[in-house]
């Protein structure tokens, strides 16, 4: 409780309409917990408060937050955010809650909410489509899942990425009941897992057969999911932004553990999309700066949140888990050293924690501290045969393990594609070691200080 009135307070301080939906979510997803996702007067206005942000209302989202904040102390007695006892209840009442709860959704006679309050938006599921939702869980991440029937039988569908190098997987239902895993499949073209399981006494969603056909433009879609890793399914609402051949863009805030989940589409019932990635919008560029900041701008906020189509998928090719654990392992530690390697070559000299990440790379620490054993109380020329020593062995680094990920037979279709990004990530850091060892003084600028 306290937790959400920590984050009302900052979303009316946020300073753009995104970091205060992102609050807002927050605040929502911890009155849920507290709740155990009952209804009540607090929740119905955070609901409104989003609702309304999203339509662009901002003053009625902050009235929203404002009786929200209110129906809080309320119920705790006073306001550990701002040190305020409890005051009485604004001149508007929360909205009703139709189970007749409190302000946290327990039964209660004191409760007397005003009934010409205006509803908060719904955001639910039907209970059979709430049932077929799971939750994915292994040694190295957490995701969401979700329940469909094929002809080949019944699966799991989720991302790749939730399953990929994610070793002792176990997935369960929102009672706790653990899916016995048959077989895996993944998508040849994107980012898509279909786990065959053993049949049991389940609920099932629907696949949309043709999106195009089905969604519109404006469409509102839930996006159930275990937010923040939470081990609780809370359901975020929003709008289809846009469809294309393979994604779909819709405005429901995405967050760690939602991958994985279904985008269900309200008007049909149907899951149209997988929820997938959220990504940052680049405004470094004049011309991109200009036009975000333009009303017309069909991006108006500073994340954009995609999901992946279902009904455009080419070909699922059969996977052996195990295998596919020692791919993605590899390209995830392949991945690793390169990013460990440009943040030695590139990063600043200070010890802010994305400026250290070669750090923890024991190869190439060792080469650094090499380096300063061989060059303490050396002269210009033993100065620079150190230089060069540690500039041949970050070299070496830089090509371990090329071959490897250069044979395309090592991975499955999809894993390919991401092949050859890391390819082309690591040919360049070597390019780059290449004219570092062609100029002297930046050789002489290439070792780190250790601490």
């Amino acid at each position: 409780m306290e937790t959400a009135l920590s984050y009302l307070h900052q979303a009316q301080n946020a300073t753009d309409e995104n970091q205060e939906a992102d609050l807002l979510n927050s605040a929502l997803r911890s009155l849920n917990i507290a709740t155990n996702g009952q209804k009540g007067p607090a929740l119905s206005w955070v609901q409104a408060a989003i609702s309304d942000l999203s339509e662009n209302n901002a003053p009625k989202a902050n009235e929203d937050i404002n009786q929200a904040i209110a129906a809080i102390r309320k119920v705790v007695g006073h306001d550990p955010y701002t040190g305020k006892p409890a005051t009485p209840a604004p001149a508007t009442s929360a909205p009703a809650t139709p189970d007749g709860g409190n302000d946290f959704g327990t039964n209660s006679s004191t409760s007397t909410p005003d009934a010409s309050a205006p509803a908060a938006p719904t955001v639910t599921l039907s209970e059979d489509q709430a049932a077929a939702v799971v939750l994915i869980k292994g040694d190295n991440a957490e995701g969401t899942g979700f329940l469909v029937k094929t002809p080949d039988g019944p699966v799991v569908m989720t991302n790749l990425h939730v399953i990929s190098n994610n070793p002792n997987l176990q997935i369960t239902t929102n009672t706790g009941t653990v899916i016995t895993v048959l077989s895996y499949k993944g998508a040849t073209d994107r980012d898509m897992a279909r786990i065959a399981i053993k049949d049991g006494a389940f609920k099932y969603l629907t696949l949309a057969t043709d999106v195009s056909g089905t969604v519109q433009t404006g469409d509102e879609v839930i996006t159930p999911g275990n937010s923040e890793g939470g081990d609780v399914m809370l359901n975020t609402k929003g709008k289809v932004l846009g469809l294309g051949p393979d994604r779909i863009e819709i405005d429901n805030p995405i967050y760690h553990g939602n991958s994985g989940g279904p985008i269900i589409h309200v008007k049909s019932g149907q899951v149209i999309g997988i929820v997938t990635e959220a990504m940052k919008v680049d405004t470094t560029d004049e011309l991109d700066k200009a036009s975000f900041a333009n009303r017309n701008s069909a991006i108006s906020h500073s994340m954009r949140y995609f999901g992946l189509r279902l009904d455009t998928v080419q070909a699922w090719e059969p996977y052996d888990w195990r295998q596919f654990q020692m791919q993605t392992t590899f390209l995830d530690q392949f991945d690793k050293r390169s990013r460990c390697l440009d943040c030695f070559l590139n990063a600043p000299d200070d010890n802010k924690p994305d400026d250290i990440l070669w750090r923890e790379d024991d190869k190439i620490m060792k080469a650094n501290s090499e380096f300063f054993e061989q060059s303490t109380g050396a002269d210009i020329a033993q100065q620079l045969d150190a230089d060069k020593i540690m500039w041949s062995e970050i070299t070496d680094l830089s090509n371990s393990d090329m071959d490897t990920i250069q044979n395309p037979n090592n991975f499955y279709l999809f894993e390919r594609q991401r092949a050859k990004e890391e390819i082309a990530y690591r040919k360049a850091i070597i390019t780059e070691l290449n004219q570092i060892n062609n100029n002297v003084n930046r050789l002489g600028s290439l070792p780190r200080t250790n601490n």
